[in-house]
């Protein structure tokens, strides 16, 4: 007999462990809106659950659905349901198994997205409707996102290839933002605020390249993440 197994997830790794999966008494659950939009129609709606969990409704939702064992497949960053699961799971006495790959930055902010490629970004994009984005993801990936020109500010390096890269994908001077960081927090909240934007796009560039201050400042002043994961 199989385990009934919760999901907790929402990630590449949560596709991965599915695709190694041969049982299909799982129930997945997603944090996001845009998870679960992705994962149900894979999976299908009565496999996947839109839900935030705390350690009571956690356990009563595996109390009420008979879950026998844990696994967490959540993006690193999301500490806070990890310590939730994991907590849960020596109350209960019932088995968890992390597959959260390592990283040395924590960020448990809920209108950080991850997404896994630029492909994914572009997909979401398109069904979205933000009004002033700033990219931050450096010149050569900016061919893909060519069809937001008009209302996209990209920062850049100051270095005269750097700059002709975009301006060769059609965005204009007033778009381009070129200097040397990493930036504080301070200064990415000042430009957020200065150009009215309300999505900011990185790479998960680490300490060094300053993205736990990008992090801070999309969380102060309120507006969408994207996280490129994996370029």
């Amino acid at each position: 007999m199989f385990d009934k197994l919760l999901i907790l997830g929402g990630t590449s790794d949560t596709h991965r462990f599915l695709n190694s999966l041969e049982s299909d008494n799982f129930i997945i659950t997603v944090a996001t809106e845009y998870g679960y939009e992705q994962f149900s129609k894979k999976y299908g709606k009565d496999k996947v659950l839109f839900i935030k969990f705390d350690e009571a409704s956690l356990e009563k939702f595996i109390k009420e659905n008979k879950i026998t064992k844990i696994i967490d497949t959540t993006h690193p960053y999301a500490k806070v349901i990890t310590e939730t699961a994991l907590n849960v799971s020596k109350n209960l006495n019932i088995e968890y198994l992390s597959y959260v790959r390592d990283d040395d930055i924590n960020v448990d902010y809920e209108k950080a997205i991850f997404f896994s490629n630029r492909e994914e970004v572009i997909t979401f994009l398109k069904e979205k409707d933000f009004r002033r984005i700033l990219f931050t993801i450096g010149s050569k990936m900016m061919k893909d996102f060519a069809f937001l020109k008009d209302k996209a500010y990209v920062r850049v390096l100051p270095f005269e290839n750097s700059i002709y890269e975009v301006r060769k994908y059609g965005f204009d001077y007033d778009k381009i933002i070129a200097m040397q960081g990493p930036f504080s927090k301070d200064f990415n909240v000042a430009l957020i605020k200065e150009l009215k934007i309300d999505l900011l796009i990185t790479k998960k560039s680490g300490k060094a390249g300053g993205f736990k201050e990008k992090i801070e400042a999309c969380e102060e002043t309120g507006i969408y993440c994207i996280v490129i994961d994996n370029e």
